[in-house]
């Protein structure tokens, strides 16, 4: 351990950091694209740009025979999501007690599947659970409380955290100026970082501490959140119901009694007379989750149930999970949490890159360098390959086939090649000198494309197009993709100067130096 507390915390912040970096970044990227989930998703559905339809316009009905189809025997529940501000395509899905559920995007306005994508809900359970099921989720909420240590302890040894802010000084280049770039993201956006590392881990509280929930419902998970969200379920009678009543006859009820739009609906034990039809409004009205919801019998469309006041401390547990999603304050909030995102993923890959720099003369002088090495490799490769492989599967929605058999893992599988190549590359020992540049002049030039691309191959779905019809939803990916590309260039021309320099206009100036050795990062 070491001398002084000062030291010790250093040391922590260090360690939980870069242990758990890597993961941190890969969990920041996925949140800060789900921002935009659904705008993603809806991009990278271009057979419904032009002619998008409201959920009025839908017939469920069509939507739920089509889940008849494709449902195994003995569903849990059909979902299906209506168009709306955000999502403009008609989501259904059969969910099953155990298993994958079956899932089928369908075109509002004629009611047939369109291609399949993996859209923006790639990104968003790549944040969440990083696609391993319950084992992901319980590995993201360990990286949430590393993260929660790394930045208390950050708050404690950064003694001059707000002087910190104003200064950067990329002109240096090497270890100031990735710390400086540490320290202005990690104070920019440190209520951000405390607020959204907690309520990460606070969603999943009854999954991570579940000995409440054992002691009080015997494990029964479902039994909890029916009772705590004034829920209504009702046991089967394990008889086969004839058919599902016509849901668009109660949609104009439901919507009456919930007093907003109706933007899901869900058929409980489709294949049981127990069988029952819910519908619920949305999220962005209140922070909280929005559970209100109303509940008919599906054998005769009579009305059975509204969900009332939830228990008080549901109430606050869905104002934390609305706070971390930000589904409510409109396009503005999620604005500002994607540029919060992109503070902490910098905040991360510079905390990683400091902790390179700082050691290299050390390791270079004491020849062992194999770990060092590692710790190199992965830093181009996570933080220079991640976006570079999100890159590369938005491009690659525009040129896989719309009638390529599972399409959206085709998707998912350009993500991991590419990824994986570019790791790859990052592994070789002579890149490791040029890298940075190297990676961020390819992903500035792939992030350029993804515009371009689209251009070239989807008529209704371009910049121009969608600028000329006013459909700005559409037209930010494409502007958003030309910003990042215009950031990954000036950062890989900053990086090319820098490398060209003699070594003596490389190393900090000794000024500088004693910043670099103030007591917050001593033997870290």
């Amino acid at each position: 351990m070491k001398n002084t507390f000062s030291q010790a915390m250093a040391w922590l912040h260090t360690w939980a950091g870069l242990v758990i970096g890597w993961l941190l970044f890969v969990i920041f990227v996925g949140g800060t694209i789900a921002c935009f989930d659904k705008e993603l998703t809806h991009w990278m559905q271009p057979a419904l740009h032009g002619h998008e339809r409201s959920a009025d316009s839908v017939n469920l009905a069509s939507a739920v025979e089509q889940l008849q189809k494709i449902a195994k025997p003995h569903p849990h529940a059909y979902y299906v999501t209506l168009p709306g501000e955000r999502g403009k395509s008609l989501d259904g899905g059969v969910y099953y007690d155990a298993g994958t559920p079956d899932l089928v995007t369908l075109d509002p306005a004629s009611g047939q599947k369109i291609p399949e994508t993996a859209g923006g809900e790639f990104f968003f359970t790549l944040h969440y659970n990083l696609h391993a099921q319950t084992w992901g989720m319980y590995i993201v909420g360990l990286a949430g409380m590393f993260m929660l240590i790394a930045i208390l302890t950050g708050i404690v040894i950064h003694k001059r955290i707000f002087k910190d802010f104003f200064t950067f000084r990329p002109k240096n280049g090497g270890q100031r100026a990735w710390l400086d770039g540490h320290n202005v993201t990690g104070v920019l956006g440190l209520p951000f970082h405390l607020m959204i590392a907690y309520t990460g881990v606070a969603i999943f509280v009854a999954n991570y501490m579940p000995a409440g929930l054992f002691a009080a419902y015997n494990g029964d998970a479902e039994k909890f959140f029916v009772e705590a969200s004034d829920s209504y379920e009702r046991p089967e009678t394990h008889k086969a119901l004839k058919s599902i009543y016509p849901i668009d006859k109660l949609v104009a009820d439901a919507r009456a009694r919930l007093g907003q739009p109706v933007t899901w609906v869900s058929v409980h034990h489709p294949d049981d007379t127990s069988a029952t039809i819910s519908f619920g409004g949305d999220h962005s009205r209140d922070v909280a989750w929005n559970y209100r919801s109303v509940f008919y019998d599906a054998n005769d469309g009579k009305f059975l149930h509204q969900s009332g006041p939830m228990a008080p401390g549901y109430q606050t547990y869905t104002f934390i999970g609305g706070m971390h999603m930000a589904q409510w304050g409109g396009g503005a909030l999620r604005w500002l949490y994607f540029v919060m995102g992109i503070a902490g993923c910098v905040m991360i890959a510079s905390g990683m890159q400091v902790w390179v720099s700082k050691r290299a003369k050390k390791i270079a002088e004491a020849g062992n360098v194999s770990g060092y090495a590692l710790v190199q490799a992965l830093n181009l490769g996570v933080v220079g390959g991640l976006p570079l492989a999100s890159a590369a599967m938005v491009i690659g929605n525009r040129l896989i086939p719309a009638d390529v058999a599972a399409r959206a893992n085709a998707e998912i599988t350009v993500f991991c090649a590419v990824w994986i190549a570019a790791t790859l590359y990052a592994a070789i020992p002579a890149v490791h000198k040029r890298g940075w540049g190297q990676f961020f002049a390819i992903n500035a030039g792939a992030f350029a494309l993804i515009p371009l691309v689209n251009f070239a191959t989807a008529p209704n779905s371009h910049l121009f197009a969608t600028i000329g019809r006013g459909d700005w939803s559409l037209a930010a990916v494409d502007l958003t993709a030309l910003a990042l590309a215009a950031g990954f260039a000036a950062l890989a021309r900053h990086s090319f100067v820098k490398a060209r320099l003699p070594a003596e206009a490389r190393e900090p100036r000794r000024n500088d130096r004693a910043g670099a050795n103030q007591p917050a990062l001593a033997d870290r």
